[in-house]
């Protein structure tokens, strides 16, 4: 919720709402631009993303910028003296640690080929916790994972079973001048329960970024939904959010 608050001052600072405070430089991370329909009492009524570095099949942060876009409010703008119905564009950042920007995104990208899927700690399930882990993988030129490396995690035990996972799944290795090459790259593995969503940290992986792969609990079986595969590679953003 904390950070959530802070994407919106952002967007508020960025829309000129907030005053005599000076306006710090995004972190590292994605971001959302939001072009928001304000009615003549300058209360946000619609919106629509016009720019974004989100890639993910669930459209995870463009979700949550379009939701704060909601709450924005704009002074009243006037018109020959009468409020009048505007435009304005707001971005919003979503700061993620260690994230290399747009451009590590361009190297050669392998693509992949079999998984193994992560447990979910019977522990975690029977308290309702969601959560999950940020991995750094080395993918040899073979195609097999050299080396798992935990960048962060929720808790312990979701790392130890993402990373017992992705240590033996299998690439497309990643190709130079049509020769297979090592390649470094990130993924989210996040672990959810039906009602119950890891935060959106855990879901977001640092670029450079295979994207994410979650594993959901239900009480029928534990299974990852239909786009738990990787993202592809997104596009390079020409001025982005």
């Amino acid at each position: 919720m904390k950070t959530l608050s802070r994407l919106l001052l952002l967007s508020l600072l960025a829309l000129g709402l907030t005053t005599g405070r000076a306006q710090t430089p995004p972190a590292p991370g994605y971001k959302v631009v939001v072009e928001i329909s304000f009615d003549e009492k300058g209360v946000a009524e619609d919106g629509k993303v016009v720019a974004s570095d989100d890639t993910s099949g669930s459209q995870l942060l463009n979700q949550i910028a379009l939701s704060l876009a909601a709450q924005l409010k704009q002074p009243v703008q006037l018109v020959d003296g009468k409020p009048v119905k505007f435009k304005a564009r707001a971005p919003f950042n979503f700061p993620v640690q260690d994230d290399e920007g747009p451009a590590a995104n361009e190297a050669p990208k392998p693509s992949l080929h079999s998984i193994v899927q992560p447990v979910y700690p019977a522990a975690f399930v029977a308290s309702n916790t969601p959560g999950g882990a940020i991995l750094e993988l080395v993918i040899a030129a073979d195609g097999t994972v050299k080396s798992v490396k935990v960048m962060r995690a929720s808790h312990p035990e979701f790392a130890q079973s993402a990373q017992e996972a992705v240590a033996k799944w299998i690439f497309t290795p990643a190709q130079k001048d049509g020769v297979a090459v090592e390649s470094r790259w990130r993924i989210a593995v996040n672990f959810a329960l039906e009602g119950h969503e890891p935060d959106w940290r855990w879901r977001v992986a640092p670029r450079p970024s295979l994207g994410s792969h979650t594993v959901v609990h239900t009480n029928r079986m534990m299974t990852p939904p239909a786009d738990a595969t990787p993202a592809p590679a997104p596009a390079v953003p020409a001025e982005k959010k």
